[in-house]
């Protein structure tokens, strides 16, 4: 019993911080989101809350680092009643970024005294979008996690790979590849025809921005046909 008193008493309390005319924007994520090289997004990564004008202009209100590993952990922003008033006929979006340093173990480079990340985002995946204000409150929890294959590599200028070697060695067919990217991952995907391609064939390889990569697959029967792919 005591326990339930705590927890409404709590509940209460927070609800009482926040004016009559506030607004209240709330978002999170299921999890496990990925970045574009397959791996579990890491503690202190950032999300942004973007607010989208019926212009189209749009505004990143709040950078948000998460405390939880492979998802966005749970944010409740509050805006004051006068800055509030701007945000009306608009839409809110939540963008999850790249900011890892690799320079520095891959870990992400967090935020500025400005809140603005440290490092220019790599890339970056909608979350959600176009959630609208239900009078002074705004949910854009995500229903789905982010996927390897949500992140607009075109919009960061990611080059499509090159392939300038092949070769047998043993039982493996060795692709070696060029232009790629150390925040993308990259696999063969293999076919029964020169146009139809499914199932990947070899695990995912980060690319590197100043040398080429290797791609390895088991080499079968008959005739095989690959592309190269960035992981999904």
């Amino acid at each position: 019993m005591k326990k339930t008193i705590a927890v409404l008493f709590a509940l209460a309390s927070a609800a009482a911080v926040a004016g009559m005319n506030d607004l209240i924007v709330s978002f999170s994520t299921p999890g496990p989101d990925k970045y574009a090289d397959g791996t579990d997004v890491k503690v202190g990564e950032c999300y942004s809350l973007v607010y989208t004008k019926a212009d189209g202009s749009q505004e990143i209100v709040l950078n948000y680092q998460t405390k939880l590993a492979g998802k966005c952990s749970s944010v409740v922003y509050m805006v004051d009643e006068v800055t509030a008033a701007k945000y009306s006929g608009g839409t809110w979006g939540v963008y999850l970024l790249d900011t890892r340093d690799f320079d520095n173990g891959g870990t992400p480079a967090g935020l500025d005294a400005n809140g603005q990340p440290k490092i220019q985002p790599w890339v970056k995946a909608e979350v959600v979008s176009s959630v609208s204000n239900s009078g002074n409150f705004g949910s854009a929890n995500a229903d789905k996690a982010v996927s390897a294959g949500s992140y607009d590599l075109a919009a960061a200028d990611v080059p499509q790979p090159t392939v300038t070697g092949i070769k047998i060695v043993g039982a493996n067919v060795v692709v070696t590849v060029a232009n790629t990217r150390p925040f993308v991952g990259y696999t063969l995907v293999s076919g029964s025809g020169a146009t139809e391609f499914s199932a990947p064939a070899s695990t995912g390889v980060n690319g590197d921005s100043a040398g080429e990569i290797e791609l390895v697959a088991p080499k079968k029967d008959g005739a095989q046909f690959f592309k190269v792919s960035t992981v999904k």
